[in-house]
């Protein structure tokens, strides 16, 4: 098991995303590299999968290629665990690491390890504000927030309290900037 650091404990850390988009495809290879991302960390439920599936969302295989051809680094990182993530991963040909425990930041700090980058060139693209949102702020790697794809239904009364939850946030993000990338 991958050490906790002690800026996990010590450092608040924020679910407000850098950027917000409606899909994962919606992000372009110019986005990233403006943000300053040279590798991409994917969650799967309800980002790139819906909850609980192995069937990714029409369009991703593409848009990963792309991403690649931009020079640009991948991994998946979620919480769940094995063997969906692998499953899901050898299908994509990516790299992964599962059981990530998010909010905490510890295997996206061993993401960027693993794709030779430093932690604020690593974007992590999620859909949950005090998961996704909260380990990428909490470690310094770019947040990405996308609008949870349709379907929550494996987990629904878990992702109902979770969505409630992030309503002020996403209130507050939308009068500072609405979709799509933004300079501060």
């Amino acid at each position: 098991m991958a050490r906790k650091s002690i800026m996990d404990f010590l450092v608040p850390s924020s679910p407000m995303p850098k950027y917000r988009y409606h899909s994962v495809l919606d992000i372009t290879a110019e986005d990233l590299k403006k943000m300053g991302a040279k590798a991409v960390a994917l969650d799967i439920d309800n980002t790139i999968c819906n909850d609980g599936k192995e069937n990714c969302i029409d369009g991703l295989t593409e848009w990963i290629e792309k991403i690649q051809i931009a020079g640009i680094k991948l991994i998946i990182i979620s919480n769940a665990i094995p063997p969906r993530p692998k499953n899901i991963a050898e299908k994509l040909s990516l790299p992964y690491l599962c059981f990530a425990r998010k909010p905490f930041a510890h295997k996206l700090r061993k993401a960027a390890k693993i794709l030779g980058v430093e932690i604020n060139e690593l974007a992590m693209v999620g859909d949950q504000l005090f998961a996704d949102i909260k380990a990428a702020n909490r470690c310094g790697a770019i947040a990405i927030r996308v609008e949870p794809l349709k379907g929550e239904t494996r987990f629904a009364t878990y992702y109902a309290v979770r969505r409630k939850k992030e309503e002020a946030v996403i209130k507050e993000f939308e009068k500072l900037h609405g979709f799509g990338f933004y300079d501060e």
